[in-house]
């Protein structure tokens, strides 16, 4: 039985698997070299893409030229996900720059209501200002009330199916050189940030994709659990 969790902890526990998911399904498409056929070109790309990939928090403070037609780019790739009974949920947003202050401002406000009060409050402006690019995920539903207790339901469903494209759309960018960092922060939930954005109400936030060129990249580092603690095959009877 898993431990209580709050909604953002489910929202992250959520994530972190379809994006696994994701990740196994693409690795499994691109086939490994057979005897006297040529290996499919792309293959050890695809992999190095995957396996490269890292969360990335500090950008260049202007994007590259060229950024719009990386991003059509990218979203071509996140709308190929896999998606049940093909509902293609995912909406995309890109807000321009008067509206990315806005959110930043309404971040700053929810943030010094808490316990750090204004001075988080100003901090968090600052830093998320200096973010260039935006890209806001949504999911369309049939109802205002997201329900994800059926496992077969279209709500989970559809979740999962965004989750996937969005994966899929962060390793795009990865793969043409710019970083990613997929932010799900109490922002992205309150009304005012769907008024900001124009989100009708039968879609809901998945979370803000921020993008741009690193200015700095992390170290790789070995996963906490290898393939050995995560994988087991049954052996044949």
């Amino acid at each position: 039985q898993l431990p209580k969790m709050s909604k953002t902890q489910q929202i992250s526990l959520a994530l972190t698997v379809v994006a696994a998911i994701t990740i196994v399904s693409t690795a499994l498409h691109f086939p490994k070299k057979v005897k006297g056929q040529e290996k499919e070109k792309g293959n050890d790309d695809v992999f190095t893409v995957m396996t490269t990939r890292r969360t990335i928090s500090a950008f260049e403070p202007e994007l590259p030229s060229g950024w719009k037609d990386t991003l059509r780019k990218a979203i071509k790739a996140a709308i190929r996900a896999p998606n049940h009974k093909r509902t293609e949920p995912w909406r995309f947003y890109v807000p321009n720059s008067d509206t990315i202050r806005k959110i930043c401002e309404l971040n700053a406000s929810i943030v010094a209501e808490g316990k750090g009060g204004a001075k988080a409050g100003e901090a968090k402006l600052k830093k998320w200002l200096k973010v260039p690019g935006w890209v806001i995920v949504t999911c369309t539903t049939e109802s205002e009330t997201v329900k994800m207790e059926d496992p077969k339901g279209r709500e989970r469903e559809d979740y999962a199916a965004v989750c996937c494209a969005v994966q899929n759309l962060c390793l795009s960018l990865h793969s043409d050189g710019l970083g990613t960092k997929w932010t799900t922060g109490k922002v992205n939930f309150d009304e005012r940030f769907h008024q900001l954005n124009g989100i009708p109400k039968n879609e809901y936030v998945v979370g803000t994709i921020w993008f741009g060129k690193p200015s700095k990249f992390p170290a790789s580092r070995e996963t906490q659990y290898s393939v050995e603690d995560v994988l087991k095959i049954e052996d044949e009877n």
